[in-house]
């Protein structure tokens, strides 16, 4: 019986701390860094927990909307423009460990480390991975799922493998828009 209620107990703790307690934990750690930001914009909200690793290689505008569970790996540098929003599970990595080496496999201890920068007015999908060396320019849109390994162009909507161009947003609007700041996050600031 003892056993059984342990066991009842562990995995209740378990989901306590998976459920609540990590992402109390991410939020405060995210807070803790934001100080340590290159430079933080007004109105960003990270919605809840997530990863930063060089903090001060990351650059936030303003009005910027991060989702849940968000990984950002700022070795290279990372510039997120204003008005972006950023859905949750989004991977960003501006560096990755070197495969070059002459003296220790997979990988050594050094990275190779390509700048990202992701422009103003950019949607960004949930499970979206960003690859180091990427640009991704004002307005662009980007499905759920991709994976950016090049890239993209001025208000263009890409999607799943290969970055498939859908198609591209109203140019002279999208202008119009990001000109006036009519960015959704300045709109509705408590969402």
């Amino acid at each position: 019986m003892k056993k059984t209620f342990l066991k009842y107990m562990s995995k209740r703790i378990a989901a306590f701390y998976w459920g609540y307690l990590k992402k109390d934990i991410d939020n405060f750690v995210i807070d803790f860094q934001k100080g340590k930001f290159k430079s933080l914009g007004d109105n960003v909200v990270f919605k809840a927990g997530g990863t930063i690793y060089h903090p001060e290689n990351l650059t936030i505008g303003n009005h910027v909307r991060i989702g849940d569970n968000c990984f950002i790996m700022a070795i290279g540098g990372v510039t997120i423009g204003d008005g972006t929003i950023i859905s949750r599970n989004v991977c960003i990595h501006s560096g990755n460990h070197s495969y070059k080496s002459h003296s220790l496999i997979p990988y050594d201890d050094t990275y190779d480390s390509k700048e990202i920068s992701i422009g103003k007015a950019v949607w960004i999908g949930q499970n979206v991975n960003i690859l180091p060396g990427v640009s991704i320019a004002d307005g662009a849109i980007i499905g759920m799922g991709t994976t950016v390994s090049k890239n993209i162009g001025f208000g263009e909507i890409v999607v799943g493998k290969g970055q498939r161009i859908l198609g591209e947003r109203d140019i002279n609007t999208l202008k119009t828009n990001i000109n006036n700041t009519a960015y959704f996050a300045k709109k509705h600031p408590n969402l």
